[in-house]
Protein backbone atom coordinates (compact mmCIF):
# COMPACT_ATOMS: atom_id res chain seq x y z
CA UNK A 1 0.00 0.00 0.00
CA UNK A 2 2.99 2.40 0.72
CA UNK A 3 4.31 2.07 -2.57
CA UNK A 4 1.16 2.51 -4.60
CA UNK A 5 0.87 5.95 -1.95
CA UNK A 6 4.33 6.68 -3.37
CA UNK A 7 3.70 6.08 -6.73
CA UNK A 8 0.72 8.45 -7.10
CA UNK A 9 2.59 11.28 -4.90
CA UNK A 10 5.23 10.98 -7.75
CA UNK A 11 2.77 10.84 -10.51
CA UNK A 12 0.89 14.33 -8.80
CA UNK A 13 4.38 15.91 -8.62
CA UNK A 14 5.58 15.03 -12.01
CA UNK A 15 1.95 16.77 -13.39
CA UNK A 16 2.86 19.85 -11.67
CA UNK A 17 6.15 20.24 -12.81
CA UNK A 18 5.47 19.77 -16.14
CA UNK A 19 2.62 22.07 -16.05
CA UNK A 20 4.13 24.92 -14.51
CA UNK A 21 7.38 24.44 -17.52
CA UNK A 22 4.93 24.49 -19.99
CA UNK A 23 3.51 27.54 -18.38
CA UNK A 24 6.33 29.42 -17.83
CA UNK A 25 7.87 29.02 -21.30
CA UNK A 26 4.70 30.08 -23.04
CA UNK A 27 4.70 33.72 -20.95
CA UNK A 28 8.63 33.86 -21.28
CA UNK A 29 8.45 33.75 -24.68
CA UNK A 30 10.32 36.24 -26.74
CA UNK A 31 8.62 35.93 -30.00
CA UNK A 32 7.69 38.71 -32.50
CA UNK A 33 3.98 37.77 -32.63
CA UNK A 34 3.64 37.74 -28.59
CA UNK A 35 5.57 41.37 -28.05
CA UNK A 36 3.29 42.48 -30.43
CA UNK A 37 -0.20 41.46 -29.56
CA UNK A 38 0.73 43.14 -25.66
CA UNK A 39 3.22 46.69 -26.64
CA UNK A 40 1.09 47.62 -29.22
CA UNK A 41 -1.43 50.07 -31.02
CA UNK A 42 -3.66 48.55 -33.87
CA UNK A 43 -3.25 50.85 -36.70
CA UNK A 44 -6.14 51.49 -39.46
CA UNK A 45 -5.00 53.70 -42.97
CA UNK A 46 -8.08 54.00 -46.25
CA UNK A 47 -7.11 55.56 -49.42
CA UNK A 48 -9.46 56.13 -52.14
CA UNK A 49 -7.97 55.90 -56.05
CA UNK A 50 -8.75 56.42 -59.06
CA UNK A 51 -7.93 54.09 -62.25
CA UNK A 52 -4.28 52.95 -63.07
CA UNK A 53 -3.05 54.92 -60.28
CA UNK A 54 -0.75 54.84 -57.68
CA UNK A 55 -1.13 55.93 -54.06
CA UNK A 56 1.07 56.07 -50.53
CA UNK A 57 -1.09 54.42 -47.69
CA UNK A 58 0.80 54.38 -44.87
CA UNK A 59 4.88 54.39 -44.03
CA UNK A 60 6.13 52.20 -41.32
CA UNK A 61 8.05 54.80 -38.92
CA UNK A 62 11.49 54.01 -38.52
CA UNK A 63 11.60 52.44 -34.99
CA UNK A 64 9.47 49.69 -34.01
CA UNK A 65 8.04 47.17 -35.47
CA UNK A 66 4.65 46.91 -38.13
CA UNK A 67 2.64 43.92 -38.25
CA UNK A 68 0.23 44.26 -41.34
CA UNK A 69 -2.98 42.17 -40.59
CA UNK A 70 -5.46 42.86 -42.97
CA UNK A 71 -5.59 44.14 -46.78
CA UNK A 72 -8.98 45.09 -48.31
CA UNK A 73 -9.53 46.96 -51.84
CA UNK A 74 -12.68 47.51 -54.37
CA UNK A 75 -13.77 44.30 -55.76
CA UNK A 76 -14.52 46.09 -59.07
CA UNK A 77 -11.37 47.41 -60.07
CA UNK A 78 -10.48 46.09 -63.34
CA UNK A 79 -7.04 44.21 -63.13
CA UNK A 80 -7.23 44.19 -59.56
CA UNK A 81 -5.81 46.57 -56.71
CA UNK A 82 -2.26 45.60 -55.92
CA UNK A 83 -0.54 46.09 -51.95
CA UNK A 84 2.89 46.78 -52.74
CA UNK A 85 5.95 48.14 -49.69
CA UNK A 86 8.98 49.43 -50.76
CA UNK A 87 11.69 47.73 -48.78
CA UNK A 88 9.68 44.41 -49.89
CA UNK A 89 7.49 44.18 -53.15
CA UNK A 90 4.50 43.50 -54.02
CA UNK A 91 2.51 41.75 -50.89
CA UNK A 92 -1.21 41.03 -52.03
CA UNK A 93 -3.52 41.89 -54.90
CA UNK A 94 -7.31 41.35 -55.55
CA UNK A 95 -9.29 39.33 -57.56
CA UNK A 96 -13.28 40.27 -58.25
CA UNK A 97 -13.53 37.27 -56.79
CA UNK A 98 -10.97 37.88 -53.64
CA UNK A 99 -11.16 41.44 -52.48
CA UNK A 100 -10.03 41.30 -48.55
CA UNK A 101 -6.99 39.40 -47.42
CA UNK A 102 -5.93 38.41 -44.03
CA UNK A 103 -2.81 37.52 -43.16
CA UNK A 104 -2.06 35.36 -39.97
CA UNK A 105 -0.40 36.33 -37.61
CA UNK A 106 0.78 38.76 -40.28
CA UNK A 107 3.31 40.40 -42.59
CA UNK A 108 6.34 42.29 -40.61
CA UNK A 109 6.80 45.60 -42.96
CA UNK A 110 10.51 46.65 -42.93
CA UNK A 111 10.92 49.67 -40.67
CA UNK A 112 10.94 53.07 -43.28
CA UNK A 113 9.23 51.29 -46.17
CA UNK A 114 6.50 52.73 -47.73
CA UNK A 115 2.96 50.67 -48.50
CA UNK A 116 1.23 51.81 -51.84
CA UNK A 117 -2.16 50.67 -53.24
CA UNK A 118 -1.79 50.55 -57.01
CA UNK A 119 -5.19 49.94 -59.40
CA UNK A 120 -5.11 48.36 -63.23
CA UNK A 121 -1.31 47.44 -62.01
CA UNK A 122 -1.07 45.09 -65.32
CA UNK A 123 -1.63 47.99 -67.27
CA UNK A 124 -4.77 46.40 -69.44
CA UNK A 125 -7.18 48.83 -70.67
CA UNK A 126 -10.58 48.27 -68.91
CA UNK A 127 -13.18 46.41 -70.03
CA UNK A 128 -16.83 47.43 -69.26
CA UNK A 129 -19.44 45.01 -67.25
CA UNK A 130 -21.90 46.58 -69.30
CA UNK A 131 -21.99 49.09 -72.56
CA UNK A 132 -24.59 51.25 -71.12
CA UNK A 133 -22.81 51.73 -68.10
CA UNK A 134 -19.31 53.19 -67.37
CA UNK A 135 -16.53 51.49 -65.31
CA UNK A 136 -15.74 52.64 -62.08
CA UNK A 137 -13.72 55.53 -61.81
CA UNK A 138 -12.61 55.44 -57.88
CA UNK A 139 -11.49 52.38 -55.64
CA UNK A 140 -10.46 52.17 -52.40
CA UNK A 141 -7.70 50.64 -50.29
CA UNK A 142 -7.96 49.41 -46.75
CA UNK A 143 -5.33 47.94 -44.38
CA UNK A 144 -5.07 47.05 -40.90
CA UNK A 145 -2.06 46.27 -38.59
CA UNK A 146 -0.44 46.26 -35.28
CA UNK A 147 2.19 48.77 -34.67
CA UNK A 148 4.72 47.95 -31.31
CA UNK A 149 4.50 51.66 -29.24
CA UNK A 150 8.66 51.40 -29.37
Amino acid sequence: MKTIGSLVVAIFLVVIATNSWGASNLNLSKSNINRLQNNSVVITASVNLGASESVLIYTAPASGDFMLTQFCASPDATGGVRLDASALGSIAQTTTALSCFTFNPGVSIPKGSNVSCTTNPTGNAAAAASPALPPPSSFFCTISGLQTAK
